[in-house]
């Protein structure tokens, strides 16, 4: 089965969960990979126009990279060496600015946030603004494994 088709729904689902528990003030966090996002990322113009609060954490490996690694594999059992992989896969050149997306829709949002150190505070700061009846987006840079 492919999940990626599933996966580009997270995003949905977690706006439903959260307009679901809003109105009995619950915190509702999901954590995305950025191509996931990228398959549909009016959702977060939905969020902002409804008022939906919700903590949404990018897991930003910039690439598909579940495509990444199914093509490294299936290359190497071919015998076709893995140095293409990244062809299609990847989310760079230019990196996308998740928090600058999120924002133009209405979100709180900071980052990229590429320094572990700088989370913590980020987490409280975008805590603060769900608090406040606002959706709030980090976009973190992550390893791609």
């Amino acid at each position: 089965m492919r999940t990626d088709r599933l996966l580009s729904s997270v995003l949905s689902a977690a706006l439903g969960a959260a307009l679901a528990g809003r109105k009995y003030g619950r915190l509702s966090v999901a954590i995305q990979g950025d191509g996931d996002l990228m398959m549909a990322p009016g959702t977060l113009w939905t969020a902002a126009h409804h008022q939906i609060p919700m903590l949404y954490i990018i897991h930003n490996n910039r690439a598909y990279h579940q495509e990444v690694m199914h093509i490294q594999r299936m290359a190497d059992r071919r015998q076709r060496g893995i140095d293409r992989a990244g062809i299609g896969t990847t989310i760079v050149d230019p990196n996308i600015d998740f928090a600058k997306v999120a924002q133009g829709m209405g979100w709180y949002a900071e980052g990229p946030i590429d320094n572990p150190n700088d989370l913590g505070p980020a987490i409280k700061r975008a805590l603060a603004a769900v608090k406040r009846g606002e959706p709030a987006l980090l976009d973190t840079v992550t390893q791609p494994r």
